[in-house]
């Protein structure tokens, strides 16, 4: 995931130079940012498959080096959404998100132990399974994201959706791609973030993913 979030990412960006859609890199950037999320996992895969033993996570370690790009994530999606849908408040909104991000990084780095939940429980016995870890819903750190993600479900995703329905043609069908895009994103990000998807984890992640492949349709032209 993290390999296919920075490809995709890049390729955004990419397309951005040679087409001139400003939002694309802000969207190339989001997208790497979003790969970033599996670090965490993809370093104790690499630990595992090398050394034949989990990364240290007495101190939450694993969980912090994905969910530290969290807020990033969030902030430069509401960036695009506020430039398309109210530019005149886009100041104003960001730096409402980026006050309730920069509480939830302290948080996190804070209390670690507190605000994840690892299977399994830290301090590890050498294992041969990867450690899982979600966000304790019932956390501080918990209620920030799920606030964050239904910020962008309510802003972006039922926006561009009211935007759409003004609108008609190629305008239309590009805002409704947004819409479909920011809703797959937040519900995908709920089911990755909070929950824990077991067998289904590998569709959460390519819906994950996916949406910003919607969003990608809506700005490209």
């Amino acid at each position: 995931m993290v390999i296919l979030g920075i490809v995709f990412g890049l390729f955004f960006i990419y397309r951005s130079r040679k087409t001139k859609a400003k939002l694309l890199t802000f969207l190339g950037l989001a997208n790497i940012l979003a790969g970033l999320m599996f670090l965490g996992v993809f370093l104790d895969f690499l630990s595992v498959l090398i050394l034949q033993q989990n990364m240290p996570n007495d101190s939450g370690i694993v969980a912090i080096l994905s969910y530290i790009w969290f807020a990033p994530v969030i902030i430069t999606s509401m960036y695009i959404g506020a430039e398309l849908l109210t530019p005149k408040l886009k100041m104003y909104i960001i730096i409402v998100i980026l006050i309730i991000s920069i509480i939830f990084e302290i948080i996190i780095f804070i209390s670690p132990l507190q605000s994840f939940n690892f299977i399994p429980t830290p301090p590890l016995v050498p294992e041969i399974n990867l450690i899982d870890y979600n966000v304790n819903l019932f956390t501080l750190a918990g209620y920030l994201m799920g606030g964050l993600l239904f910020s962008v479900l309510f802003f972006l995703g039922f926006g561009f959706i009211y935007k759409g329905f003004q609108s008609s043609g190629v305008i239309r069908k590009n805002f409704l791609y947004l819409s479909a895009g920011s809703i797959c994103f937040c519900v995908f990000g709920l089911l990755e973030g909070l929950t824990v998807p077991g067998f289904l984890v590998i569709f959460v992640r390519i819906g994950y993913l996916s949406s910003f492949w919607l969003m990608y349709l809506g700005l490209k032209s």
